[in-house]
């Protein structure tokens, strides 16, 4: 069974090519080695990156590369054509396409996606509020958030929330809780913040049995269907109460998709950048 090699060029940080490429990885069931090249500047540092990667076996190694400058995208795909190496230009074709869509050229600097700017401290500060304010906690000002996601335990608000902080948003989440109103705050924030999500209660179950299994603690109660469907119910008349919330089943979706369904229904779906 052959060894795949997978080298990811870079002349920033190599994160946007890495990123990419898991996600494509994830349709393949194989076992596949990655390594990471970033802050590549000089020709001559692809030329020695290919020539071991030739000389080791070029016929299992793919090349997927991230440069922002025509000239280093052009000579890796050369190189690698002479040494034998497959090569995917990630960013080149798009870049090629926003220059004629936009009608002027790219700056073409390294790093700037991930510069150390006003943007980066927002997201810093983001995540920071998320944490702060997770489930229900400093819930005094919790009017300064941007979304305010309300559900059961382990529906996905903490990781959501964490994930859209580091798309630069103030998440805050509170906590339904069987036989409990949710704090008076929630109600005397702007509404059309606040987001409901729900979630079949079988699948609650299993990821609370899990938790539970992770934890090693034993709770029958807080995984028991019967239970689940309680706290279920008790959340749905929270909602059927308050239709100016948008509510989302996570059922089966990623952190991502369901980052992007609360987005889509509370920023819309022509939002910028």
């Amino acid at each position: 069974m052959p060894s795949y090699h997978v080298l990811v060029m870079s002349d920033g940080t190599g994160e946007t090519a890495y990123r990419m490429l898991k996600a494509a990885m994830a349709q393949f069931q194989e076992d596949v080695v990655i390594t990471r090249y970033a802050n590549i500047r000089e020709r001559e540092q692809i030329r020695e990156i290919l020539r071991a990667a030739s000389a080791a076996s070029s016929e299992d190694t793919l090349v997927v590369y991230t440069f922002v400058g025509s000239e280093l995208r052009s000579f890796l795909k050369g190189r690698a054509d002479e040494e034998g190496i497959q090569s995917v230009d990630l960013l080149g074709p798009l870049m090629d396409s926003l220059a004629g869509f936009f009608k002027k050229p790219p700056v073409a600097k390294p790093g700037l996606l991930h510069r150390v700017d006003e943007e980066y401290f927002n997201r810093i500060d983001a995540i920071e509020y998320a944490l702060r304010h997770d489930d229900g906690r400093s819930i005094k000002d919790i009017g300064s958030a941007d979304l305010i996601l309300v559900g059961v335990s382990r529906v996905s608000k903490t990781p959501v929330s964490i994930y859209l902080a580091q798309e630069g948003w103030k998440v805050a989440n509170v906590t339904t809780v069987l036989g409990m109103k949710p704090p008076k705050e929630l109600f005397e924030v702007d509404q059309h913040k606040i987001v409901g999500l729900t979630i079949d209660p079988s699948r609650l179950t299993e990821v609370r049995t899990e938790r539970l299994r992770q934890l090693g603690v034993n709770d029958s109660s807080y995984a028991d269907l019967e239970r689940v469907k309680e706290e279920l119910a008790h959340t749905e008349n929270i909602f059927k109460q308050n239709t100016i919330w948008p509510v989302i089943d996570v059922t089966g979706k990623s952190i991502e998709e369901i980052a992007q369904d609360i987005l889509d229904k509370v920023i819309g779906r022509g939002r910028k950048l």
